[in-house]
């Protein structure tokens, strides 16, 4: 099966598409683990829309938030491996999500990873009337009395801001009632925090000069902030960029689980797509599929493992 999952993807970027066979046999409901209205929910409702008018699929999305994409999960996992019921969430909730809930209802094996899709633009953000250039900076305010509320949306982010005090010497208010990178911005414009975890919404504030990236929280330059200061500068090994995904319940047959995969990248990867657009707007691509994708995720979860074992007391 996950053979034919990354030769599925190799046919895309041969340029020589076969779709699999298979049609579903009535609508098929997506979860989306993200409040409506969001960079991440308009993404993945982008795509439900490409995957429509591409192949004329019934596709039904339905919002199901909370629990850092764990409330998504537990529905999925219970839900019949018949291709009628797929989620579109992030890593984290099968990476960082398992370890540090410990019991969350779900492990990795409930779940036929369909492909990565696309990659955020992490950094932490301020409002450029602050006066801060770096990260660097906001540990010199630290340093010198300065309180510093940190805004983040996820518990691995939440701890990062911490693992950023912690070995700079310095402790953050950290705030974690945000619900996704755009609530976090909009208290950053707000002041109602004075740093936090952005993801990719700040792009055009970095642009007009009304914002700055501090520290680049991807493995990769940011494209609005290519030169923005990295983690390593200020002693931090790891990276917090999120990874979208689309996922379903274990045991789906092999040509079911081709043609959604294939369904779902071509929509990501078509140029002049909706999805692919507002991907390429916000975001950047990040396909792996099948066993590529498998793999990502299990490298991630060995890295928030690193991540809780360094931010324990």
């Amino acid at each position: 099966m996950k053979t034919l999952y990354v030769a599925a993807v190799a046919a895309l970027f041969s340029g020589s598409v076969a779709h699999a066979e298979w049609t579903p046999a009535g609508p098929i409901k997506v979860l989306i683990a993200f409040k409506a209205g969001g960079g991440s929910d308009t993404m993945a409702r982008m795509i439900i829309e490409d995957v429509q008018a591409e192949r004329g699929w019934n596709l039904i999305p339905e919002n199901v938030p909370g629990a850092g994409g764990g409330v998504m999960a537990r529905e999925l996992k219970n839900a019949p491996a018949d291709g009628l019921t797929i989620g579109f969430g992030i890593t984290d909730t099968f990476a960082y999500g398992i370890l540090a809930a410990r019991n969350p209802g779900y492990t990795p094996d409930d779940f036929d990873f369909l492909a990565t899709l696309a990659g955020t633009q992490m950094a932490v953000v301020a409002k450029a009337e602050r006066g801060w250039t770096t990260f660097s900076d906001v540990i010199e305010a630290a340093r010198a009395g300065e309180e510093i509320s940190f805004g983040t949306m996820t518990p691995r982010l939440a701890d990062g801001a911490y693992y950023l005090g912690k070995v700079n010497d310095v402790d953050f208010n950290i705030v974690t009632n945000y619900n996704g990178g755009q609530d976090v911005l909009n208290a950053i414009n707000a002041e109602d925090v004075d740093i936090g975890w952005v993801a990719g919404p700040q792009k055009s504030g970095v642009l007009s000069g009304d914002l700055i990236d501090l520290v680049n929280g991807e493995d990769v330059p940011l494209i609005a902030s290519p030169n923005a200061q990295e983690l390593s500068d200020i002693g931090v090994d790891f990276h917090f960029g999120a990874t979208f995904l689309a996922v379903a319940p274990a045991g789906l047959d092999e040509e079911i689980a081709t043609a959604l995969t294939d369904a779902i990248t071509t929509a990501v990867q078509k140029e002049g797509s909706k999805a692919n657009t507002f991907i390429n707007k916000l975001f950047v691509e990040k396909i792996k599929a099948g066993a590529d994708a498998r793999a990502y995720v299990e490298r991630e979860a060995a890295d928030a493992e690193a991540l809780l074992s360094a931010t324990a007391d």
